[in-house]
C-alpha cells in the first residue's frame, strides 16, 4: 500500500520543515509506503531553499517549482498528476491539520471499502478561528450538497476541508479535467466532478466522512483565505462544475 500526499506550498517557509517533520513521525508508525510531493507555487520567500534542503535529506520527497504562481487549484493539480499511489491526500503546508488524521482515514477507508473520504473539521470539538469562514463553509458545503448527495447519497459537511482522500486511479484520471483557475476552486470543482464519477460497472463512488482535528490559524499567521471574496468564487463554481 502506498500513500501519495501532496503538497502545495506558497511562502510557507515558516511551516514546511515542521509539517514534513510531523508526516514522517507519523508514516514511520505504520505499515505502508509512502511519496511526498512538494509543488511550490512560485513563493516569494525562502521556501525555495528550504524545499532543496528538505529533498536532499528525504529520498521519498519530490520537488516541482511552478514558474509563475498558478494559485492552489493549478498548483495541486500539478502534484496530483505527479502521484503514483495506491490512494492520494491533499497536505496543506501549514499547521492547521494533523496528519496523524490521515492515517486513521486510510485505515477507515479501507476498513468500510470506499473509494473517497472527506475529512469533516466539523465533526469534533474544534476551534473555529473566522466565524465569517466558518459560516461561509457551513453555507457553501451546503449549497454543494444540494446538488451532490442525489448522486453519492451522502452529505458531506466540510465541503472545503483539506484533507480529501482518494484512490490514486480516479483522481489521476479526473486532475487533467480541472480547469478552474481561482485559488479555492479545487474544493468545488473536484467535489463536482467525483460526485459524476462512474465506475465501469456504471455505479456512483462510495463516499465516507470522517472526523478530523483542525487548529485555524490567524491572517497574521499565514491564512490565505478570504472569506467573502473567496466564498463567493466558490459558490460560483459549485454552481459551474454542477450544472455545466
Amino acid at each position: 500500500m502506498k500513500l501519495s500526499i501532496v503538497i502545495p506550498a506558497y511562502n510557507e517557509a515558516k511551516t514546511i520543515d515542521q509539517i514534513l517533520t510531523n508526516i514522517n513521525k507519523v508514516i514511520s508508525a505504520v505499515k505502508f509506503e509512502k511519496e511526498i510531493i512538494i509543488v511550490n507555487d512560485c513563493s516569494s520567500d525562502n521556501s525555495s531553499i528550504v524545499l532543496e534542503q528538505l529533498a536532499k535529506s528525504n529520498p521519498e520527497i519530490t520537488i516541482i517549482t511552478n514558474d509563475i504562481n498558478l494559485g492552489k487549484t493549478q498548483t495541486v493539480k500539478r502534484g496530483l498528476l505527479a502521484t503514483t499511489g495506491d490512494w492520494v491526500v491533499i497536505q496543506d503546508a501549514d499547521l492547521e491539520y494533523d496528519p496523524n488524521d490521515f492515517v486513521f482515514m486510510l485505515e477507515q477507508a479501507i476498513r468500510l471499502d470506499v473509494d473517497v473520504a472527506y475529512g469533516n473539521r466539523f465533526g469534533i470539538d474544534n476551534g473555529v478561528g473566522y466565524l465569517k469562514n466558518f459560516i461561509g463553509n457551513v453555507g457553501l458545503s451546503l449549497i454543494s450538497n444540494l446538488f451532490t448527495m442525489r448522486r453519492i447519497r451522502v452529505y458531506i459537511p466540510d465541503m472545503e476541508v483539506c484533507y480529501k482522500m482518494v484512490k490514486g486511479s480516479i483522481i489521476r484520471e479526473l486532475a487533467p479535467k480541472i480547469l478552474s483557475r481561482s485559488s479555492f476552486g479545487f474544493e468545488p470543482e473536484i467535489t463536482a466532478r467525483l460526485s459524476r464519477y462512474k465506475k465501469p460497472n456504471g455505479q456512483n463512488l462510495k463516499f465516507a466522512t470522517l472526523p478530523i482535528h483542525y487548529y485555524p490559524r490567524s491572517l497574521e499567521e499565514g491564512k490565505k483565505m478570504h472569506a467573502i471574496k473567496d466564498g463567493l468564487k466558490a459558490l460560483a463554481e459549485i454552481i459551474r462544475f454542477n450544472l455545466f
